[in-house]
């Protein structure tokens, strides 16, 4: 059932174009499937620091939708198609918000396939 989940989830998310998404419009769990960036955050204790993360970097112009997982403490980061920000400007971010930064991976794409580094 779950491996079944988990298909029709990515032929969804696969099958529409990220870009026309808006942050209010994608399920937490698809932008954490499916995200660019996740940054791994000390800090964080309730929901505010959440909404104080998310109002951070929904201003910014490159990021298309972000969502903060309280329980694993990261930040998973969707950014707009053909955009990016590099692990400065992310870390500069999160501590504008009032938190800091313990670690940034990233989604790397090959020809072949794509996987999570």
């Amino acid at each position: 059932m779950r491996l079944t989940s988990l298909m029709l989830t990515a032929t969804l998310v696969l099958s529409a174009p990220i870009a026309s998404h808006a942050q209010d419009k994608l399920e937490p769990a698809i932008i954490m499937q499916t995200a660019d960036a996740k940054v791994g955050l000390n800090g964080l204790v309730c929901d505010f620091c959440s909404i104080a993360l998310n109002k951070t970097f929904k201003k910014n112009e490159t990021v298309a939708a972000t969502h903060v997982d309280l329980d694993t403490k990261e930040l998973s980061i969707l950014f707009k198609e053909g955009q990016a920000l590099d692990d400065e400007t992310i870390t500069e971010l999160v501590k504008k918000a009032g938190y800091s930064v313990t670690e940034i991976s990233r989604k790397t794409v090959s020809k072949t396939n794509s996987k999570e580094e």
